[in-house]
């Protein structure tokens, strides 16, 4: 009987090693296939693309101060189409605002701007001035650059006892330095009321003869200017000048100036 209980016991025993020992008791399910690269890019959600951020809008802020006193400047330049239309706000400190606007044409060096403007005087809370046509020019050619403003303003049409007049700005910068440029600046006014008007014409009856000024020059300012960058984006325009014109120099000043910042965003 016990002989038969330990055949019995040696054969199970038999059994389980011979199980263990059976590549089928190691053996377990296959591993998976390689996963496909393009199947799983094609199974991926496609990434949402982020909105493109808005290019930026050229504008600068300018301030002079002369013999007119203190006068605020602020423009910018937006894209429309295939079209840089500027437009910029001219605030003086006797009360008068402007508007111009224009198409600024950009080749290579060379910036041509042409505007037309309105002026509105908010003392006497009446149109001032149509300043059109303007012209401003800027050729930025290291280490030269040059700037040119020319423009007329008609005021007759809303006061006649005020003058129209073309004004031109004209300057050249040599930079020896990239941070310091000198050169000449011419500036006048020519007033039109005077070039077109005669003594003998019975409308200026009344004109004193004297007064008018054969050139045509109500001021022709001859000097020279200094550029500096004052930081990122800055730069200071110092312009002295001789006034040529006796009839413009107050009090016998012969001197003319003007003290120039901008910032250029």
């Amino acid at each position: 009987m016990m002989e038969n209980d330990m055949g019995r016991c040696c054969s199970a025993l038999a059994c389980v090693v011979g199980l263990l020992a059976s590549p089928a008791a190691w053996a377990q399910d296959p591993a998976p296939p390689p996963a496909d690269p393009g199947a799983a890019a094609a199974a991926a959600p496609a990434p949402v693309a982020e909105p493109a951020a808005p290019a930026p809008i050229p504008s600068w802020f300018r301030f002079d101060a002369d013999s007119l006193g203190l006068q605020l400047w602020a423009g910018a330049t937006h894209q429309v189409g295939p079209i840089s239309l500027s437009s910029d706000i001219y605030l003086t400190t006797l009360g008068t605002a402007e508007f111009d606007i224009g198409p600024a044409f950009t080749m290579g060096p060379v910036t041509l701007n042409p505007m037309v403007g309105f002026s509105f005087n908010f003392m006497t809370m009446e149109p001032a001035a149509l300043v059109a046509p303007q012209l401003f020019t800027f050729v930025d050619a290291k280490p030269v650059y040059f700037e040119s403003w020319i423009l007329g303003s008609f005021s007759s049409m809303f006061n006649e006892s005020v003058q129209n007049y073309v004004y031109t700005r004209d300057f050249l910068l040599y930079y020896p330095i990239d941070d310091f440029g000198i050169g000449p600046h011419l500036e006048a006014t020519v007033d039109l009321n005077e070039v077109v008007t005669s003594v003998d014409d019975p409308l200026t009856a009344g004109v004193d003869e004297g007064s008018v000024d054969e050139s045509g020059f109500a001021s022709l300012q001859v000097g020279g200017v200094i550029g500096l960058n004052y930081g990122t984006g800055n730069k200071l325009l110092l312009y002295l000048g001789y006034e040529t014109q006796e009839e413009s120099q107050a009090g016998g000043n012969k001197l003319a100036g003007r003290f120039t910042f901008v910032h250029n965003f």
